[in-house]
């Protein structure tokens, strides 16, 4: 079955962007300061300066939050970056087939 033999130039284009969409995570990405707890460390003193990254998501109506290692959070930021692009893409694809349909409604009728 052809993924578009039924819809608008719009609608193909839209279709080319979504085969494109990169590896995604549908969740939230927070980066932060903290203190690190040593008693030591110039943060006792002068407050959070570590940074730190969590990502969180909803899961069975539960928010759920996982740490990002500082390694991966520009990895993690793209792959939620690409979440937001392929929802705003599927968003798109939808509003356009239904103005597709009402349109053939239309022509049908003529």
């Amino acid at each position: 079955m052809k993924t578009n033999a039924h819809t608008s130039e719009q609608g193909k284009k839209i279709v080319r962007q979504l085969a494109g969409v990169g590896p995604f995570l549908p969740a939230s990405l927070v980066v932060t300061q903290k203190k690190c707890g040593r008693k030591d460390c110039r943060c006792a003193e002068q407050g959070p300066i570590h940074p730190t990254a969590n990502v969180t998501w909803k899961e069975h109506g539960k928010t759920r939050t996982l740490h990002v290692p500082q390694e991966l959070v520009e990895e993690v930021a793209q792959w939620v970056k690409e979440w937001k692009r392929l929802r705003n893409l599927i968003q798109a694809m939808a509003t356009e087939q239904r103005d597709h349909l009402i349109r053939l409604r239309q022509e049908l009728k003529d």
